[in-house]
């Protein structure tokens, strides 16, 4: 939860309001997403249990597709998708914490390395300050839930008129609402990295996906209704401008700074996450002699990779100075949901009936959460595909670079 509920907290229950309209098509496109959303999580939840072992998508891409195809996965990982990722976060985290101290943001991309490095050297000390970290955030993350939803209940008691916001509607809206609800749940299948680290994988595991998924679920439909108390219809035309409404109507003049504080806590609970959890795909990359040995790639007693997070973090840092980062994400994206889907797709290479099979999670119904899950890979590639052309072409040639490269290698 820590990791998936980011910078999307605000921005996207506004999205759905803005885009859909009305009041049950935004709770109707929450519930859908995250149903498919469990889906997926189940299958991690069996292939976790099966391997557990540092890695996670690379490590089901080897078991499933062979080594070539987790290097390719792992060589994208570790240049451009978890620095891009960290970039992303950082810029957020640094925008909203100006913005909540009332700077003025040209100082984002110092405040973005700065927060980059500070919880760097955080998930550097071990996996004991990491999980501090990471439990506080959520916890804070769940009391700022509890704080909206109890604005919007007082101004619904007051007789506010709930918001009836009529949508741009057609295929594009409903588009953008599937894109933008899709990357709200982003980062679930990062926990499939740690599943080596975890006591009783059988048990934790589907317990912290499937859990935690729900919870997020939970969270976004909440704040969605939130809005429905909150916002009346004022015609916004961006979804910055759609939250300053709610917000306003919230809390009035201290809107801006409290909206800005509560995202900087939720961002930096994410980047907290992604800088702990990237690192282990490289550490079994080392493992299968991927990467240069010699070096202490993953330290399994503290929990924690120092030259990996280094790795992420420094060339977050350049893709931050540099200010290409939103390209960057654009490129990799495409080709990530790519591998999620075919990483789930391990299950179907895997035998149902083995000794040990009592000893993993079986996903229930099983293939019926894999084909819907597979459904919604394709949804999301067809839907890239067509929006963004360019940046898809693009991240398909950088995957193709890593097959190539990968023949030098394996």
């Amino acid at each position: 939860m820590s990791e998936v509920v980011g910078v999307g907290i605000l921005l996207t229950p506004a999205t759905m309001m803005r885009t859909l309209g009305g009041v049950w098509a935004p709770l109707a496109m929450w519930l859908a997403m995250g149903t498919l959303t469990a889906a997926g999580a189940l299958c991690y939840a069996e292939l976790s249990t099966r391997f557990p072992r540092v890695g996670g998508t690379y490590v089901f891409l080897r078991e499933g597709f062979g080594r070539r195809c987790a290097f390719v996965y792992g060589w994208m990982a570790m240049l451009v998708m978890d620095p891009g990722i960290t970039a992303a976060l950082g810029i957020g985290f640094a925008q909203y914490a100006l913005a909540a101290i009332g700077m003025s943001p040209r100082f984002a991309p110092a405040c973005a390395v700065a927060a980059i490095v500070l919880f760097a050297l955080v998930v550097t000390r071990g996996l004991g300050a990491s999980a501090r970290v990471l439990r506080w955030s959520a916890t804070i993350k769940l009391a700022l839930v509890a704080l909206l939803i109890v604005a919007g209940l007082g101004r619904f008691m007051s007789g506010a008129v709930l918001a009836t916001a009529s949508g741009s509607g057609g295929f594009g809206a409903l588009a953008a609402a599937v894109v933008s609800a899709f990357f709200a749940f982003g980062g679930w299948w990062d926990l499939g990295r740690m599943s080596e680290e975890v006591e009783s994988p059988r048990r934790t595991m589907p317990t912290a996906l499937i859990g935690g998924v729900g919870l997020v679920t939970a969270i976004y439909i909440l704040v969605t209704i939130t809005f429905v108390f909150a916002a009346p219809d004022t015609g916004a035309t961006t979804d910055e401008a759609f939250v300053a409404a709610a917000g306003a109507a919230l809390f009035g003049a201290a809107a801006g700074r409290l909206l800005a504080a509560m995202v900087v806590v939720t961002v930096g609970g994410s980047l907290a996450a992604v800088l702990l959890g990237a690192p282990r795909t490289y550490a079994a990359m080392a493992r299968d002699r991927l990467l240069p040995g010699g070096v202490t790639w993953f330290d399994a007693e503290r929990g924690r990779s120092v030259i990996g997070t280094t790795i992420q973090a420094a060339l977050a840092c350049v893709l931050v100075l540099l200010g290409s980062f939103d390209q960057i994400l654009g490129y990799f994206v495409p080709a990530a949901v790519f591998f999620l889907g075919l990483s789930a797709a391990t299950l179907l290479r895997l035998p149902r009936d083995t000794p040990e099979a009592s000893a993993v999670f079986r996903t229930p119904l099983f293939p019926l959460p894999l084909v819907v899950f597979l459904a919604l890979i394709a949804v999301m590639l067809v839907l890239f595909a067509g929006g963004q052309p360019v940046q898809t072409l693009l991240g398909a040639l950088v995957v193709l670079a890593g097959l190539v490269v990968s023949w030098l290698v394996i």
